[in-house]
């Protein structure tokens, strides 16, 4: 089949098969006028041309055809009879996404429930052929035959719109859209952003009832419960991440099963969505955890039961990558890395024992995630409740939130976004940061991780006061406040990071002081074993120096029995500003003859205890 294009012509002619090819432009160029004293010039002369068949698609109701050219026995081209290469598509736009990939962007009517639908459709699959599979899955009709699908290839590459895109897998905020795990965008202004991750839970990200509906049935009852409040602080926050520049994190809800912690995630997750067909739990992979935070970035996790993880060893490091928010580095086909993927989450987690009990390893679970993820008693006066609203007990009231969060769910998620936008991303930030200066005002001055924590419980109950027109709770941030003050009496004030660091010192002293690993000063040209596992062999020596204790420990049992799981250096620097180590000329380490031999020990200082 010939191509004619709009520059060189090629034509077969009637007689035989001679071809005469040549610039169609030129050729007019040739054509004199009628009148030689005219010199004026010709201009288009493209409604004089001859008009020549040329291939084309065409798409209507039935469906996507290629219309090609034949030659008849007079020489002349026409069109030859559609061929149908699939079911109708609509090519809209192209794209690229966050690694710099390219895609066409279809659109199409499903063919059950009659709903236009969007998607992007990567190029690579389309010049290789992947997508066939990709488009039937989405119920689209591709026709069989090799030719037919090199031809829709070429429709899919070449035809359609020209409406630029921004392919996404993230969900969340894109300049003054967010975009819901479902793929749904709220108020993109004109924006073409297009989500492209993970589906698997599309649909429980829609609406069902009204927003007064969802008021009535099931958040009031989080008046006067500071754990239904602290549940929906996490699932509405969770948008401000980014508007604050604010770090991931979440907050564990620790107690028996029938407390009511479900009750309170469930509430929470029908902010946005169908909790039953949205929850998710502690037994994934690490792999399986961050996809599932980055198709909710920007939004709210729920994690139920922790302790359903097959490895509790496990925990430690899911919580860390889920809340540090960024992806491993992966190499790309094509060389060098993938860009990496991030995304912020705010996380309700719910389990019958906290992490470090389950887990059974102080060090292992060190106070960086206990501030990622500090935990709060489930049980209040009535199960997790501290008000029962009328109802005789908590399992009835339970009962009863569950089946209206069933029912009546994802307006209110929607209404706070679209309060943001109308009041404008900055103001609403400034907002909620003036909210939350005024509740840290209140409370006493912290340190550290207790400061952290503090900075994320007073944003919680920030928010709640912001979103009061949605929710209808008059005092949610009160709420919110009273579990951070139960959390504030059993933990304290202080660095919590700080704290285990000075209580792994403290284990190690009392339970070695006076054992033969540490021998006298006076001993350390006598003959004894260097070597040993951890909590055996040789360790240092003990010397009293005026109203202490002087401990020189060697460098490996202080990094394996004191340091643990925390790096040297912060060790280091918190014993040292604790007065407990002394450092040395040139860092922390001290160097001393033993055997005539110098070798190097750290120096703790243990005031004595006088009877």
């Amino acid at each position: 089949m010939d191509y004619l294009s709009s520059g060189n012509q090629t034509r077969k002619t009637a007689k035989g098969n001679q071809t005469h090819t040549g610039d169609f432009n030129t050729m007019c160029k040739d054509v004199k006028p009628n009148f030689a004293e005219e010199t004026a010039p010709l201009g288009d002369m493209s409604e004089f041309a001859a008009p020549f068949a040329q291939p084309r698609y065409d798409v209507d109701g039935a469906g996507v055809w290629y219309i090609g050219v034949k030659t008849d026995r007079e020489g002349n081209m026409q069109e030859a009879t559609p061929v149908k290469l699939s079911s109708p598509i609509d090519i809209i736009g192209r794209g690229t996404d966050n690694d710099g990939a390219y895609y066409r962007v279809i659109r199409w009517q499903d063919a059950n429930t009659r709903r236009t639908k969007t998607a992007a459709i990567p190029k690579g699959e389309i010049v290789t052929g992947q997508c066939w599979a990709r488009l039937g899955q989405y119920g689209i009709d591709i026709l069989s035959g090799k030719v037919k699908r090199e031809r829709l290839s070429d429709y899919l590459q070449t035809q359609g719109g020209g409406d630029i895109y921004t392919i996404t897998d993230r969900a969340g905020w894109h300049g003054n859209a967010y975009i819901l795990p479902n793929g749904e965008t709220i108020n993109a202004e004109g924006a073409n952003i297009l989500y492209n991750g993970d589906t698997s839970q599309r649909e429980g990200y829609t609406e069902s009832g009204s927003l007064e509906e969802w008021r009535q049935e099931a958040a009031r009852y989080a008046e006067g419960n500071s754990r239904l409040c602290l549940a929906l602080g996490l699932s509405l926050a969770a948008p401000f991440l980014a508007l604050l520049h604010e770090e991931g994190g979440g907050v564990h809800l620790a107690g028996s099963s029938s407390k009511g912690k479900t009750t309170a995630a469930n509430l929470a997750l029908s902010v946005w969505g169908s909790y039953e067909a949205t929850k998710s739990n502690w037994d994934t992979t690490a792999l399986g955890l961050q996809n599932a935070a980055l198709a909710r970035n920007d939004g709210f996790l729920a994690l139920d039961e922790i302790g359903q993880t097959a490895d509790p060893r496990r925990i430690p490091q899911m919580v860390y990558s889920v809340i540090n928010g960024i992806s491993k580095t992966q190499g790309a086909k094509d060389g060098g890395n993938r860009k990496q993927k991030t995304w912020r989450n705010l996380i309700l987690s719910t389990g019958e024992t906290n992490p470090e009990s389950l887990i059974g390893d102080r060090a292992q679970w060190k106070a960086g995630n206990r501030a990622r993820l500090p935990d709060i008693q489930a049980e209040a006066k009535h199960g997790i409740y501290d008000t029962l609203h009328g109802f005789t007990d908590g399992a009835k009231l339970s009962e009863h939130i569950n089946r209206a969060a069933a029912k009546k769910y994802g307006t209110a998620g929607r209404a706070l976004i679209r309060q943001i936008l109308s009041d404008g991303k900055e103001a609403a930030a400034e907002t909620i940061e003036a909210t939350r200066a005024r509740y840290l005002e209140a409370l006493p001055p912290m340190e550290g991780q207790a400061r952290r924590i503090a900075r994320r419980f007073t944003l919680l109950a920030a928010v709640l006061e912001y979103a009061a027109p949605i929710t209808g709770l008059k005092a949610g941030g009160a709420g919110v406040m009273q579990c951070f003050h139960e959390w504030l009496e059993e933990n304290g004030t202080g660095d919590r990071e700080a704290e285990a660091i000075c209580s792994q010192l403290d284990d190690f002293i009392a339970q070695y002081a006076d054992s033969p690993r540490f021998l006298s000063w006076s001993e350390r040209d006598a003959p004894y074993t260097m070597t040993g596992g951890k909590g055996k062999g040789h360790a240092g020596f003990k010397v009293q120096v005026g109203g202490n204790d002087e401990f020189y420990i060697l460098p490996l049992v202080f990094r394996e029995e004191i340091a643990q799981s925390f790096p040297i250096h912060t060790v280091c620097k918190v014993l040292s500003e604790k007065g407990r180590l002394k450092p040395s000329k040139n860092g922390y380490q001290h160097q001393i003859k033993v055997n005539k031999k110098p070798i190097r020990h750290y120096l703790i200082i243990e005031p004595l205890e006088l009877d």
